[in-house]
Parts: C-alpha cells; sequence; structure tokens
C-alpha cells in the first residue's frame, strides 16, 4: 500500500507542475486518483471527473462539450 500511496502522490505533484488549463495536468490527476482506487474505491470518482476534464483540456473549444459528455457518457 506504501508503493500505492507514493506512486498516487507523486502523479500529485507531477500535476502541480502543469500549467492549469492544459490537459497533461488532469491527466496526471487521473493517474493519482486511478492508483488511489487501490484503498479507496471512491477515488474512481475523481479520475472519472479528471479525465473528462483532461478531454476538455485537449479538445478544440468549439468541441469540448460535445467531447467531455461523450467521455463522461463512455
Amino acid at each position: 500500500m506504501a508503493d500505492v500511496r507514493t506512486t498516487a502522490l507523486a502523479a500529485h505533484a507531477a500535476a502541480r507542475e502543469v500549467e492549469e488549463g492544459d490537459a497533461a495536468r488532469s491527466a496526471a490527476r487521473v493517474t493519482g486518483q486511478a492508483m488511489a482506487t487501490a484503498h479507496v474505491a471512491r477515488h474512481a470518482i475523481a479520475a472519472a471527473i479528471y479525465a473528462a476534464t483532461a478531454v476538455r483540456d485537449a479538445t478544440n473549444s468549439s468541441n469540448a462539450a460535445a467531447a467531455t459528455i461523450k467521455e463522461r457518457n463512455w
């Protein structure tokens, strides 16, 4: 479990180094939250939210809403 925590915290530290609104920031958060599900299943909800945010941030702004909804539905 210590390795899971270390990895999750490292992912969140990496996210802090990326500019707000950059898809890589949310992708790093997804990784941290997904790792954390090993000890608390509710982290999966945050991982899904960050995944949709990463898609939004990586998509042309005119298509962002549709892409985010598609990711959320998936």
